[in-house]
């Protein structure tokens, strides 16, 4: 079995759990060939809601390009939802974003949110000690330049 992230331990579950989940996007955009600029996550002024973004460079996306971006909008829930199954932290995975994300870009596709997640869930534990490494980074920044990934 895989080790908690041990370096999260430190910080508030769903603060780490944010981390974890925009981390899984960053890899997965980066391993379909996009570029990220940047990864942050913040709390809201209001009410304190801690949110997260996953910043590509691309604006539009070529065809064959399209199934790997939505591997990757499937990639940051199931990286959250593979933490918490690890570190027992329960909570609700927020990913409304990231489906309605799919659904706008996955129009004329061939690969279903089901298959998509099933992919990202593969890429996320193959690239685990990596996920480790930069959530850490991330929940202790704030904000990770693309070239910090």
């Amino acid at each position: 079995m895989v080790k908690p992230l041990s370096g999260l331990d430190a910080f508030e579950p769903e603060w780490a759990a944010t981390a974890v989940h925009e981390i899984g996007h960053a890899i997965a955009h980066q391993q379909t060939g996009l570029s990220v600029r940047r990864v942050r996550i913040w709390r809201t002024w209001l009410f304190g809601n801690i949110r997260g973004c996953t910043d590509i460079d691309e604006s539009w996306l070529p065809d064959e390009q399209l199934p790997g971006y939505l591997v990757a909008c499937m990639a940051g829930p199931e990286a959250e939802t593979y933490w918490r199954s690890l570190t027992g932290h329960r909570g609700k995975t927020v990913s409304h974003g990231d489906e309605a994300n799919f659904r706008r870009s996955g129009k004329g596709i061939e690969l279903s949110q089901r298959q998509a997640r099933g992919l990202a869930r593969r890429l996320v534990v193959a690239q685990w000690d990596r996920v480790e490494v930069l959530a850490t980074r991330l929940a202790t920044s704030g904000t990770l330049r693309g070239g910090a990934l």
